[in-house]
């Protein structure tokens, strides 16, 4: 197997269950990874990560969804920690996750803007410091 193929390798995308994250779940599973682990936030997309996760399966790759917020540093942990026992180290780690705020800035709250800033920052801050930990050597890592 060639350094630079994606045959045989385990992939982790934070906010996997649907848009660009499904979208790249589909397309490594149709590409000859391994596994694939998502991650999604809540019951509202846990729907859309049920289908993700078939998608996968069908592609023939394993593969496994947690859920979690992940606006906190123990819930990054977690989501490492449960990908490594479930499928295995990491060599690709994605995070897609993110908050967009469809209002005009005058009408945006303090509460929304704390949410948005702890979803679009903390998360990515929390997701690099734990790939740098987790991902196999010579992975790749690809943030928000």
């Amino acid at each position: 197997m060639s350094r630079n193929s994606i045959e045989g390798k385990v992939v982790l995308i934070a906010g996997g269950a649907k848009n660009l994250g499904g979208l790249l779940a589909r397309e490594f599973a149709n590409s000859g990874v391994k596994a694939v682990a998502i991650h999604y936030n809540s019951d509202a997309t846990k729907a859309a990560a049920e289908d993700t996760v078939a998608a996968i399966e069908a592609a023939g790759a394993e593969a496994v969804a947690f859920q979690a917020d992940l606006t906190s540093a123990a819930a990054m942990e977690k989501l490492f920690a449960d990908t490594v026992a479930a499928v295995g180290r990491a060599d690709i780690a994605i995070n897609t996750v993110g908050m967009v705020v469809k209002k005009p800035m005058a009408e945006v709250s303090e509460e929304v803007f704390d949410q948005s800033c702890a979803v679009n920052v903390k998360s990515a801050f929390f997701f690099l410091k734990e790939a740098g930990k987790h991902v196999n050597d010579n992975g790749k890592i690809a943030p928000s």
